[in-house]
C-alpha cells in the first residue's frame, strides 16, 4: 500500500538570494543539529497562502518507521551560506498501515 503524503509547510525566507532549503531530521527525543540526516529540498514556489507545501514522503531515504520526530529547516544561498534553523519538534509520523482484520465470515440467519 502506498504511503499517504505527509506535508511540511513553511513560510519561505524573505532573503532574495535564497537558492534552497535543507530539511534535517532526528528521531525524538534526539535534538536536530547540523550533523543530523538531511535532504536538500530545493526552492519550491509558495502556494496562494504564501506558504510552501512539500511532501516529505517523496524524499529519497526518508524513514518509513512510525514514530515521533524532530525536524529542522534552514535556507542556503548560492555560495553555500546556511541560515540558522527553525525547529519543528515532536512531529508524529505514521507511515505504516494497520494490520488487516484477522478473519471474516458470513452467517446466514
Amino acid at each position: 500500500m502506498a504511503v499517504k503524503p505527509t506535508f511540511l509547510t513553511y513560510t519561505p525566507s524573505d532573503s532574495p538570494d535564497v537558492q534552497g532549503y535543507f530539511l534535517y531530521m532526528e528521531e525524538a527525543p534526539n535534538a536536530v543539529s547540523g550533523e543530523s540526516q538531511y535532504w536538500d529540498i530545493g526552492n519550491q514556489s509558495p502556494e496562494i497562502d504564501g506558504k510552501v507545501k512539500y511532501d516529505i514522503t517523496q524524499l529519497e531515504g526518508m524513514t518509513t518507521k512510525d514514530g515521533i520526530y524532530n525536524l529542522g529547516l534552514s535556507a542556503y544561498d548560492e555560495v553555500g551560506n546556511e541560515s540558522s534553523m527553525i525547529f519543528i519538534n515532536d512531529v508524529p509520523l505514521d507511515f505504516i498501515a494497520p494490520n488487516p482484520p484477522a478473519d471474516g465470515e458470513i452467517i446466514r440467519g
